[in-house]
């Protein structure tokens, strides 16, 4: 999938909009964002459309990845926004390579956006939080070590996939290995 993303032109400065639930596909979509050195941001599928509409029209992020039976329930929503769909569209890019750093369309650097999070604030209008890869690791590392998260731990994924929180879940799976 990071394949994917970069040759559609994913990479350091470019946001991807995954309206996915709590999920495997989810998971996969946020690594493969990632790795391909952009930013993702987690919209949860289950918010009303109005918000969602609102976040994808403020964020306007180069494609939004989610599951064919929720595109078609959000049609419209984003405007002309390329969509993938994770379940029905061809995300084997034929190359079974190692994705490297030269597979990126340009450098990644730490302080490059890593994901954002629209927060309700104060007003109750979401507004996006941009945190950089630096901070994505930091907030790993300091996760497994606060929580001696280890290998044999399990992580509970409950938090709606657009909650800060679903961050943690992730970094302590992640990071412990």
């Amino acid at each position: 999938l990071a394949r994917v993303l970069a040759d559609a032109g994913v990479g350091p400065e470019r946001l991807v909009a995954l309206v996915l639930p709590r999920s495997v596909e989810m998971v996969v979509a946020q690594l493969a964002v990632l790795k391909a050195g952009g930013a993702y941001l987690p919209v949860d599928p289950d918010y009303p459309v109005e918000r969602i509409e609102f976040i994808l029209g403020d964020a306007a992020p180069a494609l939004v990845i989610s599951t064919e039976t929720i595109a078609e329930r959000l049609t419209g929503v984003g405007g002309d926004l390329r969509w993938l769909h994770v379940d029905t569209d061809n995300i084997n890019p034929g190359d079974d390579s190692a994705f490297s750093d030269t597979d990126r369309i340009a450098p990644l650097r730490v302080d490059h956006p890593a994901y954002v999070i629209y927060t309700s604030g104060s007003t109750g209008r979401p507004k996006g939080v941009v945190v950089s890869h630096r901070g994505l690791a930091a907030f790993a590392t300091s996760c497994v070590e606060r929580f001696a998260v280890d290998s044999t731990s399990r992580v509970l994924q409950f938090s709606s996939p657009s909650f800060d929180a679903s961050v943690l879940e992730l970094c302590m799976a992640v990071g412990a290995g």
